[in-house]
């Protein structure tokens, strides 16, 4: 069993996810999310393109898993899973599967938690289930899994550690390459290239570079434009190990920075530092993204900011690194020790043709919180 922790701790975590439930009053819990599949069995596959479940009950002796039948060797050499049924995807519906699981349990018209919000679970198959348990009350119980994985264990944050050393000398090989005339995507070639020498496994989001007006579009994929003396660029990609992201953003300049983009990212990386500074235990997390803005606002910034300043991050798959807590007023959670999340407070100067990425995967501690990264969080100019 190749796993990343060893099966007693995935036991005691569905363990706290059963008292969980109990407390929520469920009788059970389908799990959809692949990052939550593996938080509680170690499973570790793409196979999560085709429907896929974890099903927990007090009245079931194991969870159940329910895959396709191509997972079977991933299910039995990548998991601590004891229990599963594999279906012939041509052939069988998955969610009458489940549905027999969980009548042959007697749940026929219990009160179960679905993650209704994973992007692995549509509304097809919702209707789908309804259609086989109409007796049975089912309810969204999508952040019952994911509040259990905010507070990393020191093994976690181990793992994340390493996957920002990672992502650092992915940034270390960007710059180093970056001059006028390579492309987009050789650059992002060329970091996935460094991340896998540096041992880092396959990430939610692939290596992200966009240069000149392009730098504007936060999430635009790399093309295959090429860089050009006094381009602004802007890079992001996560270093990963045994799934556990660390994501790091930076913006780099090729050739002398106009004062304008000198004076906006040298306000950013106060408003970064300052965002960190603020993230104490105790703290409400929308605490950071006011102060970012305070900061912002002298020179009329927070109104360019692309999204929240951040969010919690840890385990993922595609397609996205993002955990459940977001860094933004509307969120209630506050800082706590050992939570790992994102400071990145982008932003897009659309109207004057640039943009700023700048972001750090933050762990706070009991005093206070720190960047993973030993990367300085300034404009890098490209001589």
């Amino acid at each position: 069993m190749l796993t990343a922790f060893p099966a007693r701790t995935y036991r005691q975590r569905v363990e706290a996810v059963k008292r969980r439930m109990a407390d929520r009053g469920l009788d059970a819990l389908v799990v959809n999310y692949p990052d939550n599949i593996n938080y509680l069995s170690g499973f570790d596959s793409l196979g999560f393109l085709w429907y896929q479940a974890l099903i927990i009950s007090p009245k079931l002796a194991e969870p159940v898993f329910l895959t396709r039948t191509s997972e079977e060797p991933c299910t039995w050499e990548l998991s601590c899973i004891n229990e599963a049924i594999f279906y012939d995807i041509a052939k069988q519906d998955p969610l009458k599967i489940v549905a027999d699981v969980l009548a042959q349990a007697g749940l026929s018209q219990a009160r179960i938690g679905l993650e209704m919000t994973a992007s692995t679970f549509s509304p097809a198959q919702y209707n789908a289930l309804l259609g086989y348990m109409p007796e049975a009350r089912f309810e969204d119980a999508g952040p019952l899994v994911a509040e259990n994985r905010l507070i990393k264990t020191a093994e976690e944050i181990e793992y994340q550690r390493s996957a920002a050393r990672m992502a650092d000398q992915g940034m270390l090989a960007a710059f180093e390459a970056l001059r006028p005339g390579i492309s987009e995507v050789e650059v992002a070639g060329i970091v996935a290239n460094a991340l896998g020498r540096a041992g880092s496994e396959y990430s939610a989001i692939s290596p992200m570079c966009a240069t000149g007006r392009r730098s504007t579009m936060t999430h635009a994929m790399p093309h295959r434009q090429t860089i050009s003396h006094g381009d602004v660029v802007i890079l992001e990609h996560a270093g990963v190990c045994n799934r556990y992201h660390a994501i790091l953003m930076r913006t780099a300049v090729i050739g002398k920075p106009s004062p304008r983009v000198k004076e906006v990212a040298t306000l950013l990386t106060e408003a970064f530092n300052a965002a960190i500074e603020i993230a104490k235990p105790g703290t409400p997390v929308g605490e950071a993204n006011r102060v970012c803005n305070q900061i912002l606002d002298r020179i009329d910034l927070s109104r360019t900011r692309v999204h929240r300043i951040g969010y919690s991050l840890g385990l993922a798959y595609p397609p996205t690194w993002l955990e459940a807590m977001m860094v933004d007023e509307a969120d209630d959670h506050v800082f706590q020790p050992n939570m790992s999340f994102s400071i990145e407070p982008n932003l897009s100067l659309y109207n004057e043709g640039f943009g700023i990425k700048l972001g750090d995967t933050v762990l706070c501690g009991e005093k206070g919180s720190a960047s993973l990264s030993e990367l300085a969080p300034e404009l890098t100019i490209i001589d």
